[in-house]
Order: C-alpha cells, then sequence, then structure tokens
C-alpha cells in the first residue's frame, strides 16, 4: 500500500519495485507489510487500524 484516500475508502497499491499497480478498496486490504528483515517498513505502522 502506498497512499490511503478515506474519503473514498480505497487504498493505492504498489509493488515491492515501487510501481503503482492500481487502487483498491479497503475491504479488499488483507494485510500491511509493517518490517521486512525485521527493519520497519517507513509510514506502515501509522497505517494499522487496531
Amino acid at each position: 500500500m502506498s497512499t490511503l484516500d478515506p474519503a473514498r475508502r480505497r487504498v493505492q497499491i504498489s509493488n515491492n519495485r515501487g510501481r503503482v499497480n492500481g487502487w483498491t478498496g479497503y475491504e479488499r486490504v488483507f494485510g500491511i507489510c509493517l518490517p521486512v528483515d525485521g527493519v520497519p517498513r517507513p509510514g506502515a505502522a501509522g497505517r494499522v487500524r487496531g
């Protein structure tokens, strides 16, 4: 996930090379990658809802 659009309840998704793949609704997001090899992903923790 690279960008949030709360007004439309959607997220922009990207691949592991930084290229944008498009938009999808909140209901289709099943997880957010927080760390990779123990290194936190920048900004990811702030996108997690409890």
